[in-house]
């Protein structure tokens, strides 16, 4: 789908506002998690009409990234004044900046002063056009009813289709994300861009050349996942928004950058500026823009500059400093870094024979798991594969891999592998992952995940890294798979880091809105946590005091919950993605839970009938114990899989083979283990959790039940010797 240049209305004079501004440094975009793609070229669609500008005073708390110039805090006829920033990494005071460049921004061009650009009023702007993004998107669209017509995309980067060659992220959309893509009627793009695999074939190529392919099955129930690359979903998702495109219901500005995001903290009059400016620019042009949502969507991913903006927001509403501040959890797959190799299409390695083998539910965890290397959600500990193998797109494919002994096996597309390196000290020991690929003439890609001390980081010149892969794999001809060019690029990449789980407790809030140019009330709202005076409590439907949300205002709410009520209006900042919740891709739970954030938010918006100040909290009281659960999930469930220790890896392998030995035999007793749970999608992440548990604490009453008889047999055993002898 081709993206033309979106014409850029007339600037017009505007009157300045009078805004309390912070500077935050922009934190780094490393470890390849930060959603969205920018367009080659922008989409074609009609802009939407100006509202007047807003001109009235109205305290702000707004965030300035750096690299597009520094913003100063001002209030009227008052000096610059000390702004204290808070970030989720620490609290600095921050001066009012001087015009310099920060360590890493690009020097941008002197330019004369420009007006101010006119304040684009909308209905929804969703930072980052990723996958959350995009689905957030795509069910916003449908719901016309409740006036979602102007619907802004910003994505930073500079092509829709954008690959990076050095993180090229597969996906395994399961039943859960399968859900979103029936709900917005994207599925048949989505598996005719894949490859559907009920479970998973994983051939061995060891260094001897010997070659095996190892069936794990663990039931016919379960649901068939598609695996694609992250460009093949991104793709589909993105030609759903092509009718509302074309009805300029939605546009999508790439290659531009947020900013600022001024969130109002209370009133200066009785006429305000907008309770929410988005400040962004196009990075090629240096145009500015200026947009006024009534919902703003932060799916800007790891580092998300929307859950920054809330950060510093929540002081001046006097909610607690850490209100919107991520909770960080320990795994042993944090810190590891991740690296993506290109292959050509149906890699041919050297092998001498191949062994078919099936397993059973555990059977063979840990070397299974090793193929699932992969990015945001392509890993999954022990996925199910098929009862029988998937047929190759290429009969000659399939006879050369069935063939045994000679050498030139190919390893189609469709199917996983490990590529197993010679015998080496931990720091120099590896092993390529092959993820299934959907298209057969399509290059593919295998992954590296070693620890940070690790050789392969150190290695800084094609010809280095050449001669250590051949002396790693002993099995391949470097040279027949690698061009020079590609080694080269490989060894000038850092590739990425895999992120510590870690989620947020809070995911929206709830801002006063405007009715004919008027707040619809005198403060904000946004958790149950302690807020302005002025602000009642209201519980979310369906959830308690405690996990939900303070309403807005008295105008900001539905009086009487009778349906026949318009909902006021009011203006809402929600969360979604990995904006909440990150963490390594174990399970292959990235993408699959960022797509039932947004069937949560459209689930929400239906059953309150449009209301952002019903409908936010509804949201925040089901997801968010959904994203605490499934970042704890990732603590214990498959993170032993990349053979970064080999002693606790063969401990987490044993327990792994324990618990499916226990629910063998007493399935009412003792549930599977973690990696087969996240398979069933009618589970929640907190019942998936929860049954973890109790499994674990039966575990140890049977291991303190058998410490007690083998006690009292010792002990018999122990007196029956004394009676034999006296």
């Amino acid at each position: 789908m081709l993206l033309s240049r979106v014409p850029t209305p007339p600037r017009s004079p505007a009157i300045l506002h009078d805004r309390l501004r912070c500077t935050l440094p922009r934190q780094p975009l490393g470890l390849g998690y930060s959603h969205g793609l920018h367009a080659h070229v922008q989409i074609a669609g009609r802009t939407f009409p100006h509202e007047a500008v807003r001109n009235q005073l109205v305290r702000r708390v707004g965030i300035a990234t750096a690299g597009f110039g520094a913003a100063t805090a001002r209030t009227p006829n008052f000096r610059p004044s000390t702004v204290m920033t808070t970030s989720s990494h620490a609290s600095t005071i921050h001066q009012p900046p001087q015009p310099t460049n920060m360590p890493g921004q690009v020097p941008q061009p002197q330019t004369e002063a420009q007006p101010p650009p006119r304040v684009e009023a909308c209905d929804a702007v969703i930072v980052g056009a990723g996958p959350s993004g995009l689905a957030t998107a795509l069910l916003l669209a449908q719901r016309h009813h409740q006036r979602w017509e102007r619907i802004i995309l910003l994505e930073k980067r500079s092509a829709i289709d954008l690959a990076e060659p050095d993180k090229s992220y597969m996906y395994m959309i399961d039943g859960r994300g399968r859900s979103l893509t029936d709900a917005v009627g994207v599925t048949e793009a989505v598996v005719a861009a894949g490859v559907e695999k009920q479970g998973m074939e994983v051939a061995y190529l060891l260094p001897d050349g010997a070659y095996k392919e190892f069936n794990a099955t663990l039931g016919e129930s379960t649901p068939a996942c598609t695996w694609l690359t992250r460009r093949a979903f991104i793709k589909a998702l993105y030609g759903g928004l092509a009718p509302a495109e074309r009805e300029g219901r939605v546009r999508l500005l790439s290659n531009v950058q947020v900013t600022d995001i001024q969130l109002a903290a209370g009133t200066g009059g009785g006429v305000t500026a907008d309770p929410i400016v988005v400040h962004a620019r196009d990075i090629a042009s240096n145009r500015d823009f200026q947009f006024a949502p009534r919902l703003l969507v932060g799916a800007d991913g790891f580092n998300s500059l929307v859950r920054q903006a809330l950060e510093k927001w929540a002081p001046a509403v006097n909610l607690p400093a850490d209100h919107f501040r991520p909770v960080v959890l320990n795994s042993p797959a944090a810190g590891l870094r991740y690296q993506v190799l290109p292959l050509p299409p149906n890699p041919t390695f050297n092998a001498k024979q191949q062994r078919d083998e099936q397993h059973k539910p555990g059977a063979e965890q840990g070397d299974i798991s090793e193929a699932m290397h992969t990015s945001d959600a392509g890993s999954a500990a022990a996925p199910a594969p098929d009862p029988a193998p998937a047929p190759d797109p290429d009969p000659a494919i399939s006879a050369s891999v069935a063939s045994k002994g000679g050498s030139g096996i190919l390893v189609p597309n469709s199917q996983s592998a490990v590529i197993v390196g010679a015998k080496a000290p931990p720091n120099r020991a590896m092993r390529l992952g092959l993820l299934p690929l959907g298209e057969p003439s399509s290059p593919r890609t295998a992954n590296v995940i070693a620890k940070k001390d690790h050789i392969f980081w150190t290695l800084d010149s094609g010809k280095q890294l050449g001669a250590f892969l051949q002396e790693s794999f002993p099995q391949i001809d470097i040279p027949s798979l690698f061009t020079e060019q590609q080694l080269e690029a490989i060894a000038a990449s850092r590739g990425g880091v895999f992120p510590p789980p870690q989620y947020v407790k809070h995911l929206m809030a709830v801002l006063p809105g405007q009715e004919n140019g008027r707040t619809s009330g005198s403060s904000n709202a946004s958790e149950p946590q302690p807020s302005p005076p002025v602000v009642p409590q209201a519980a979310p439907p369906g959830g308690s005091g405690g996990d939900g949300a303070s309403g807005g205002d008295e105008d900001c709410s539905m009086k009487g919950g009778t349906g026949a009520a318009i909902p006021p209006p009011c203006s809402g900042v929600v969360l979604c993605g990995d904006a909440v919740h990150c963490f390594p891709p174990d399970l292959g739970q990235g993408v699959n839970s960022s797509m039932l954030d947004a069937l949560a938010l459209a689930q929400a918006l239906d059953e309150a009938g449009g209301d952002l100040a019903r409908a936010l909290p509804l949201y925040e009281s089901r997801r968010a114990p959904e994203a605490a659960a499934l970042a704890e999930i990732m603590t214990f469930g498959a993170p032993y899989q990349y053979q970064q220790d080999k002693f606790r890896g063969s401990l987490w392998a044993l327990n792994v083979l324990l618990r499916s030995a226990l629910h063998y035999l007493f399935p009412w007793a003792f549930s599977p283990q973690t990696a087969v749970l996240t398979r069933r999608n009618q589970m929640s992440y907190v019942q998936i959790r929860d049954t973890v548990h109790a499994t674990t604490q039966r575990i140890w009453l049977l291991v303190g039940a058998l410490v007690v008889a083998l006690g009292m047999l010792a002990i018999k055993a122990s007196a029956a010797a004394g009676a034999f002898i006296s």
